[in-house]
């Protein structure tokens, strides 16, 4: 696991920034917070270095990065780690510093893909960067009040144009049918299999929803999303790739797309997007 300790509050709250404009594309990353009452400058350190003992102990091979901030506060972000995990890490850490210097500390756990906009907000207001702050999403995944067929509620009949227009943009076959095979009864459905054709799509079919794989074997989605939206500001860009590291998140929402969906993809991962669309 990476540790940060040069610039990492700076760097901290660009990665808060790109949480709060979408905690959904956080799904299985999670942040425990622990946070040193009352200490000086060498006590700090010497609080870090045990800290830093546990987290390698308790994350040894897990995905993620480790903030020590110069607030008296660590974030140990990391992705797909147990619950329980943290918890006895948390638990740990605060046993070890009381223990070797009598300071008090405290933690909590995160799940950012359901607490990611209150993890952000926090962040932000307590470095002051109130520009930053994030707009809340509005409905949580999984709250919304739709209805699946079996459960005793006729569902509206929608004529064909009133369907959101979806276009995948995705090389991989197999890919473009499960995920057409996903979305068969929910939207008006497109795909192109490279960046030429998705340029041309775009154009034509004008989509309400592009889902963006990142990696197309003539050019990046990268490229293509910068594309999209220089030509139609506040498109729905939501881009799919299997490297869901911190990095390729944060970069996706700093550069403008709508949500980040990691393969192999959740069905409400999809129709998150496509029912935020028809409202």
């Amino acid at each position: 696991m990476e540790i940060m300790s040069v610039n990492a509050q700076r760097k901290l709250i660009s990665v808060a920034s790109s949480i709060g404009r979408n905690p959904l594309s956080w799904q299985g990353w999670h942040c425990l917070h622990v946070e040193f009452s009352g200490i000086d400058d060498d006590m700090q350190q010497e609080c870090l270095l045990w800290t830093k003992s546990i987290v390698e102990s308790f994350l040894r091979g897990v995905e993620g990065r480790v903030y020590f901030c110069g607030d008296n506060h660590i974030h140990v972000l990391c992705k797909k780690a147990e619950r329980s995990i943290l918890e006895e890490a948390g638990q740990q850490i605060c046993a070890l510093v009381y223990s070797e210097s009598a300071v008090v500390s405290s933690y909590r756990i995160y799940d950012l893909a359901a607490q990611g906009f209150s993890y952000a907000r926090m962040i932000l207001e307590k470095s002051g960067d109130i520009f930053s702050l994030p707009v809340s999403q509005g409905v949580a995944l999984g709250t919304e009040g739709r209805c699946d067929m079996d459960d005793g509620v006729e569902k509206p009949i929608l004529n064909h144009q009133d369907y959101t227009k979806v276009l995948l943009v995705e090389d991989d076959p197999v890919t473009r049918w499960m995920v057409r095979n996903t979305l068969k009864h929910e939207c008006q459905f497109a795909t192109a299999p490279t960046a030429n054709q998705a340029f041309a799509m775009y154009s034509s079919y004008q989509p309400d929803v592009v889902f963006l794989d990142i990696n197309l074997p003539d050019n990046n989605g990268y490229a293509v999303l910068e594309w999209i939206l220089r030509n139609d500001p506040g498109a729905c860009v939501v881009m799919f790739s299997s490297n869901d590291n911190l990095d390729n998140i944060a970069n996706a929402m700093d550069d403008g797309a709508s949500g980040f969906i990691a393969k192999p993809f959740v069905k409400e991962s999809l129709l998150h997007y496509i029912r935020n669309h028809t409202g």
